[in-house]
């Protein structure tokens, strides 16, 4: 504890020297970060087919090019985000200059996530040394291998004043979320979430959670079932089912409920062939616990008929990608988030019965919808809440770096990713900056002693803005009109000029 305080104590020093705030620094650490990535790529590769028995393709799609690509978006808009954004001031204000100045918070602490190792911790890390901040990343202990590669490897690159990488398990953890922090950021479950809040709450230090929760599905009955099931198998089963944005469960019009569930186990075959245990592209569970804890949610629902798969090696840590019918709302597998190859699938008479099911239940991170009605895609948009929506895919909106990534209610709170990270991580200061002349206006309506002739010039400066506008829009019909007017005028006096100008014969 006492050592964990020392380096945040040294770390917060550094950051009120200014160094963190300069636009040469956070460059300097964008650009490590992307080195750190590419020349460490196939040790990143390494540690994560020992944790996750994560492919090549995966690991450099979905943590390596991610990331760098996600560094390279704030390299190329670093002075955008950095600069004052000018505001337009009251009529009491003319005169003088308002803007908004994005400001470091601090130190951040960042608790990242088994399931994307790589992706999350770096992701975050890149949202908040763009912003100027320093950080200290404790990586999940449950991905080992990745978590001492991020230890013994990224200090090599990175400013080692202000960024650090702490190993460890729940008494680290718990150290550390004892200390007073600028910010800290959780991406996890829910009853963590919730640890981590409490503890923050104590220094009053600001949070973002990223928490997961169960991320509904709707197929509408108009859709192709081609490309529905070819994007739901490839989010539902990447990383084995653990990813917090993954499909949970499938809410199927029931005219098409028995082709669309024929068809996505056709595609599961396809995309992980008829043996998924042998087959490269398909991950294993982290650890005994989870492989554990998806057995049992499969166990628990007594009505559950297995269309697909269900077949597990406790030894491999494997669990084949699973599609199960029958299921019912209280049951566990529908109560909990799944974070697993299980794909519970329903029929529901149209959308609005899907609606009203996901209004029923806590905020989703991600709600999918598969329609070509734009009405139903609006709809879902309009009567749901959640972290965010996608239509017509899964997952694949994370690339968008236009859009904010983060949860609602139950799912969290907080966003991060370009525009919405770099904001996130910062204080968006007022500014105000008024000049010490005309000071005789003061005199005339601001300082005591309050006279009613005072109050009268007060009200007319008030109502003065009504009255420009009233003005205005008297002009926008006035002004047209005049012109036409004055163009018929012009073509009349033209005209009578010229017959009177023409000779006689």
């Amino acid at each position: 504890m006492e050592q964990y305080g020392k380096m945040v104590e040294d770390m917060r020093a550094v950051f009120k020297s200014g160094k963190t705030k300069t636009r040469d620094w956070r460059v300097s650490q964008l650009n490590a970060v992307i080195r750190f990535l590419t020349e460490k790529q196939r040790e990143i590769c390494e540690a994560l087919k020992l944790d996750l028995l994560k492919d090549g393709y995966d690991s450099i799609v979905d943590e390596v090019a991610f990331c760098i690509d996600e560094a390279k978006w704030f390299l190329s808009n670093l002075n955008r985000l950095m600069k004052d954004k000018k505001k337009s001031v009251e009529l009491v204000n003319i005169g003088s200059t308002a803007y908004v100045h994005c400001e470091p918070l601090g130190v951040i602490l960042d608790i990242g996530a088994w399931n994307y190792p790589i992706q999350i911790p770096i992701s975050t890390m890149i949202n908040i040394i763009a912003a100027g901040n320093c950080i200290v990343i404790k990586p999940s202990e449950l991905a080992e291998n990745t978590s001492k590669l991020l230890a013994n490897l990224l200090p090599n690159y990175m400013d080692p004043d202000c960024v650090k990488v702490i190993e460890g398990g729940v008494p680290e953890t718990t150290a550390l979320l004892k200390l007073k922090w600028d910010h800290v950021i959780y991406t996890g479950s829910g009853p963590v979430g919730k640890i981590v809040y409490k503890a923050a709450a104590e220094h009053l230090t600001p949070c973002t959670l990223e928490l997961g929760g169960k991320c509904p599905s709707y197929v509408d009955a108009g859709s192709d079932l081609d490309s529905v099931c070819n994007r739901i198998c490839w989010a539902k089963f990447k990383n084995a089912g653990q990813t917090c944005i993954s499909v949970d469960y499938i809410m199927v019009q029931a005219s098409v409920e028995e082709a669309f569930i024929q068809k996505l186990c056709d595609t599961i075959k396809e995309q992980y062939t008829d043996n998924p245990a042998q087959c490269d592209s398909y991950c294993q569970i982290i650890n005994d616990r989870h492989f554990q804890r998806v057995s049992d949610l499969l166990d628990s629902s007594p009505g559950a008929n297995i269309r697909l798969g269900g077949v597990s090696d406790r030894t491999a840590r494997y669990f084949s990608p699973t599609v199960v019918t029958g299921v019912g709302p209280s049951d566990r597998m529908m109560q909990e988030e799944i974070f697993g190859p299980l794909l519970p699938v329903f029929a529901v008479r149209d959308h609005k019965e899907a609606i009203d099911f996901i209004n029923g239940r806590e905020k989703a991170l991600h709600v999918n919808v598969f329609s070509k009605d734009k009405a139903v895609i609006d709809e879902f948009v309009q009567r749901t809440s959640s972290g965010g929506v996608s239509a017509n895919d899964c997952i694949i909106f994370r690339i968008e770096r236009g859009l904010p990534f983060g949860g609602v209610g139950a799912s969290g709170f907080g966003c991060y990713g370009g525009d919405s990270g770099f904001e996130n991580f910062s204080h968006r200061k007022s500014v105000l900056v008024k000049p010490q002349g005309m000071e005789f206006l003061n005199k005339m309506m601001r300082y005591s002693p309050h006279t009613p002739e005072k109050m009268k010039r007060l009200q007319f400066i008030f109502k003065l803005p009504e009255r420009l506008n009233a003005l205005l829009k008297g002009l926008a019909v006035f002004v047209p009109a005049a012109v036409i007017i004055g163009v018929v005028l012009y073509f009349g006096i033209t005209k009578g000029a010229s017959a009177a100008a023409k000779p006689e014969l």
